[in-house]
């Protein structure tokens, strides 16, 4: 058959063709299987070639069918068609039969590989899956939607949505912090019916080790108190078992999310219950905590640096105890220059180091350095009403240092440090009160890590309003 074919085609074919390249024949072949070509056909030698690129367009049968309304055009197609009839027959000849064929059948080939490649990709299920262990929470994503302090809430809160409960103990990993945006959400800025306005910012659950009580248990003291709402912020897990016996461990960190927000369902409409974590601080840990921080849509981190940690007396206990003290107030400006945290807890809890020789006059100087480093930062700072159950009895800070802290205009925030239910508020009052004294207009507390001031003078009444009302 290609014999035959090779006598009047060898010599038409390259002239006509050109520089036109091969993959080009393909379209000459749905033209020349039109009727107009048969009649040139006739006049030249090229009747025996006719029949067999006949039976070629007949394999693209449907092809034909389009091209039959080229009849109409004027006798320029027919020249163009006869001329690609030729073409045709040089391609017969020559490989390009099987190129044509070959084009062909692996063309499907490569679009199955890819279809194929797609599906394959199990990967994105499992990174999937880590999002989805925040999304536990967030199943009471309504409750939070009302609040709209920030943009990232509602993105999150659609992937909460998705099937949840399995996932809640296997991923570790994700921002699926959504569950708590979406249960732990805050309400609009002002007093609730009861006059209640201010929130304690700095509270414990039985998952550290050294608190007790459940959480539920101080929302309702925290209604008693006159409060508008309530952050829990237990000690954050530390990786290599950094001082194990007072915070909850990595696989206690769903359930200290989930307990919170049982509290916040059993008392939505009565007090806002929020999640914060207090979120240790020591160099070399950086990038561990930072992660931590995006596994959960946090209301409020509490930055703390601890000179109690074993780990902490290794490293920096040396020298002298004023040696010693430095170090400590060099690392809180540490803490705050690191950009992971939105508040300072106990700013001078080194004066329970050998209590019986504090002296801040000796240490002033220091104080006063790491100060200016923290108002640069914008970070706030704690009035910690719990020191007045410390070995050193005085509030952390104390009042000669909350001067200096209002002096530079750092933000205030109040907490009391529960660990027990009957002292959340605590000492409230009386916190506020130093806080007048030293210089202070306004305290703050925060939500979706946004800072909200308050004048110090509506607090005070709203404490005593609320707490009358709630009598």
């Amino acid at each position: 058959m290609s014999k035959k074919k090779s006598t009047p085609t060898k010599k038409a074919a390259p002239a006509k063709s050109g520089g036109k390249g091969k993959p080009e024949a393909k379209k000459p072949i749905n033209k020349a299987p039109a009727k107009p070509a048969p009649k040139k056909a006739a006049a030249k030698p090229v009747k025996k070639s006719a029949p067999k690129p006949v039976k070629q367009a007949a394999k693209p049968a449907p092809k034909k069918a389009a091209a039959k309304p080229v009849k109409k055009p004027a006798p320029k197609p027919v020249k163009q068609a006869a001329k690609s009839a030729p073409k045709k027959a040089a391609s017969a000849k020559t490989p390009a039969k099987p190129a044509a064929k070959a084009p062909a059948k692996p063309a499907p080939k490569p679009a199955l590989a890819p279809v194929k490649a797609a599906p394959a990709k199990p990967a994105p299920t499992p990174i999937k899956a880590p999002p989805q262990v925040k999304a536990p929470a967030s199943k009471p994503a309504p409750a939070s939607t009302a609040k709209p302090v920030a943009k990232p809430t509602s993105k999150p809160s659609p992937a909460a949505a998705a099937p949840v409960p399995a996932a809640v103990v296997s991923a570790p990993e994700p921002k699926p912090a959504a569950p708590a945006k979406s249960t732990l959400k805050a309400p609009p800025p002002g007093p609730t019916k009861s006059g209640a306005l201010f929130y304690d910012s700095h509270m414990h659950t039985p998952l550290c080790k050294h608190a007790w009580g459940e959480p539920e248990e101080y929302a309702q003291q925290a209604i008693k108190a006159g409060l508008k709402g309530i952050i829990f912020t237990c000690h954050a897990p530390m990786p290599n078992g950094f001082w194990p016996t007072v915070r909850m461990s990595e696989s206690e960190f769903e359930i200290y999310i989930s307990i919170v927000q049982r509290a916040a369902e059993a008392y939505k409409n009565k007090l806002h219950v929020c999640l914060g974590i207090e979120s240790e601080w020591f160099p070399g840990q950086e990038d561990y905590i930072r992660t931590l921080h995006e596994r959960a849509d946090f209301d409020y981190v509490l930055g703390a640096v601890h000179w109690q940690a074993k780990e902490y007396l290794a490293k920096f206990e040396s020298g002298t105890i004023e040696n010693f003290r430095r170090i400590y107030f060099d690392n809180l400006a540490k803490s705050a220059e690191s950009g992971l945290y939105d508040c300072l807890a106990h700013p001078d809890l080194v004066k329970n180091y050998h209590p019986d020789s504090w002296c801040f006059a000796i240490i002033k100087n220091t104080v006063s350095t790491c100060l200016d480093r923290i108002a640069a930062t914008g970070v706030a700072m704690e009035l910690n009403t719990s020191g007045l159950n410390k070995s050193y009895s005085e509030m952390n800070p104390g009042n000669e240092m909350l001067r200096m802290m209002a002096e530079r205009k750092i933000p205030i925030v109040v907490g009391s440090d529960a660990h027990r239910a009957q002292r959340v508020g605590e000492h409230f009052t009386t916190a506020l009160n130093n806080l007048i004294e030293a210089g202070y207009q306004e305290v703050c507390y925060f939500q979706k890590r946004q800072r909200i001031d308050l004048k110090i003078s509506d607090v005070l009444a709203s404490l005593k309003k609320a707490a009358d009302h709630n009598a």
